[in-house]
């Protein structure tokens, strides 16, 4: 499985670094490590729960090594999952490889014909391409976001018709990307996009993703601020890169 990949890749490049500092806010969580390295990644708030106690150990995770933590990304609760996929972004998206800062969409030509799928809903890249194809199928667990979703458990038969397809990097925290990879064989154009998104084109590569478009933390004193008080992407802006990596 691609988490399982992702995680001991990790494993190999953490060099026993501690946790310094981890924030889970409404809109994303944060974990930086003690070389001041910060990774992202979203916080699944609505499936949390009503238990107030969302993560029974809470208050003793700072000094915890990288190691411990990084294998969280395989754990059926949705904030130990994303403190595992956040801790494995602070190892991994600060590459050094060379690196394209911008949206998607700037590496990704589209044309009116094409037929593009997006699993999980991504407004701003949905607007954009709107404005090229109508020919967009929208898979989402919620149908009721908007009009014109698809369930997702209707990938099977709609994603093979997709020659481009752009893939939510929370596919990674909830365990459903090795499944959603396997009807994108038809794409020429497969790209995991979001501030989740590993940097990580060694892992991604065998599994016939092309792009990965996700974030570096170039302030990691304001992210810090930002998610502890509720921020999402809008409210990240200013302390991220929005980068590209072909894979």
């Amino acid at each position: 499985m691609i988490i399982d990949e992702l995680i001991e890749f990790s494993l190999l490049k953490v060099q026993h670094r501690k946790i310094k500092d981890v924030r889970a806010g409404l809109g994303y969580t944060c974990v930086m490590l003690d070389n001041n390295d910060c990774g992202l990644a979203y916080s699944f708030r609505n499936a949390l729960g009503e238990n107030c106690d969302a993560l029974s150990i809470a208050g003793s995770l700072i000094g915890k090594s990288g190691e411990e933590i990084i294998p969280w990304l395989k754990d059926s609760n949705c904030l130990k999952s994303a403190i595992g996929l956040a801790t494995i972004n602070a190892v991994l998206n600060n590459t050094q490889e060379k690196l394209n800062v911008g949206n998607v969409l700037d590496a990704t030509t589209v044309s009116p014909s094409d037929t593009i799928g997006m699993v999980g809903m991504v407004k701003p890249v949905f607007q954009a391409l709107e404005n090229v194809t109508r020919n967009i199928y929208i898979f989402e667990e919620n149908v009721m976001k908007c009009g014109d979703i698809y369930y997702e458990n209707s990938i099977s038969i709609r994603l093979p018709e997709c020659n481009v397809v752009f893939i939510k990097a929370t596919c990674i925290m909830n365990h459903t990307l090795d499944k959603v990879l396997l009807y994108c064989k038809n794409a020429r154009e497969v790209c995991i996009i979001g501030p989740s998104t590993p940097l990580c084109p060694a892992v991604f590569r065998r599994y016939g993703v092309s792009l990965l478009a996700g974030s570096i933390v170039k302030n990691a004193d304001s992210i810090l601020e930002i998610i502890s008080q509720g921020g999402g992407i809008m409210s990240m802006e200013p302390a991220i890169s929005q980068c590209l990596l072909r894979v």
